[in-house]
């Protein structure tokens, strides 16, 4: 039904009942964005085995007029294309020039249209990071989930885990990860979970929060990720958790587990659009596009953990 067909009926102005969501989980904060003026390239890939390499030390000894020790590291690169998603929606002539209160049809479809596109790229993004064969390490915790409880406590200790995964990740790359990702669902076995309550009971906090765990976890980003599906029915992404270095912003000189490659479109990650259809009897279409390429950089620096729930 279009507006222009609603306003013989007399709405409240200031209240609506409009299914937006996800508006508080930004895929561009998961993974630093690097944005470029190339639809396609390359980015520069050194060898991590080529910086860790040591020898013995009498390899580095010398004597007298002789030649110190030399040695030479790789460059690799990773090539990238960008994809282009877009999607819009058509308002008539008559919805735009006749509507009332609480309605504004350009407006309300500016909403709209920004709110699958924020869809498309988490659902795009649970594809291509969070899912088990990805990283380099997969840790499956079905014989240790975290809301197993035996009368009333915990049986398993999540932070433990958390920080043997850290340990796995600083052993083979000498960073420590920094971010972590967590399914809902996760997140509430967390807070129901009574080993992280003990470890509580010497601080001043009160309830379980993403801070408190971020404390707990020692990471600097802990990100819970709540994006229901299409079917309305449970969230995108269910009981798992990825944990995984990345610099704040994109460098240079630091390593990172993954970017979001994004083509440079100034100040805004998503463009849109206000498009005249003269040919569809004068509606204006509101469009939203973004290039984008979710790229895995660094297996080696992710654990991807599931099965983390019942």
């Amino acid at each position: 039904m279009a507006w222009f067909d609603q306003i013989k009926a007399k709405f409240v102005a200031n209240v609506a009942n409009m299914y937006l969501t996800e508006n508080g989980f930004d895929v561009f904060n998961i993974f630093p964005k690097v944005n470029s003026r190339q639809i396609s390239g390359y980015i520069a890939k050194y060898t991590k085995e080529d910086w860790l390499r040591i020898g013995t030390v009498n390899d580095y000894k010398r004597q007298g007029a002789t030649e110190s020790a030399g040695d030479d590291y790789t460059l690799g690169e990773q090539p990238y294309t960008l994809d282009e998603f877009a999607f819009h929606k058509d308002i008539s002539k008559d919805d735009r020039n006749e509507y009332d209160n609480p309605f504004d049809p350009v407006r309300d479809a500016v909403t709209f249209v920004m709110n699958r596109i924020n869809r498309i790229l988490l659902y795009h993004m649970v594809s291509t990071f969070l899912t088990t064969g990805v990283w380099g390490t997969d840790s499956d915790q079905t014989s240790a989930q975290w809301d197993v409880k035996s009368s009333g406590v915990s049986t398993y200790d999540p932070v433990d885990a958390v920080i043997s995964w850290k340990e796995a990740v600083e052993k083979t790359t000498g960073f420590t990860p920094n971010r972590m990702v967590i399914s809902a669902d996760a997140y509430h076995a967390l807070q129901g979970n009574t080993k992280i309550m003990d470890r509580m009971k010497t601080t001043s906090d009160k309830s379980i929060t993403k801070q408190v765990l971020a404390r707990l976890f020692d990471v600097d980003q802990f990100m819970v990720m709540n994006a229901v599906n299409s079917a309305g029915d449970d969230y995108m992404w269910t009981s798992s958790c990825l944990l995984f270095y990345a610099p704040s912003v994109a460098s240079k000189f630091n390593p990172s587990a993954g970017y979001n490659m994004l083509y440079k479109t100034g100040n805004m990650n998503v463009l849109t659009d206000r498009i005249p259809m003269r040919h569809l009897n004068n509606s204006l279409r509101i469009e939203a596009a973004v290039k984008i390429k979710p790229l895995v950089m660094a297996t080696d620096l992710g654990v991807y953990g599931y099965n983390l729930n019942s």
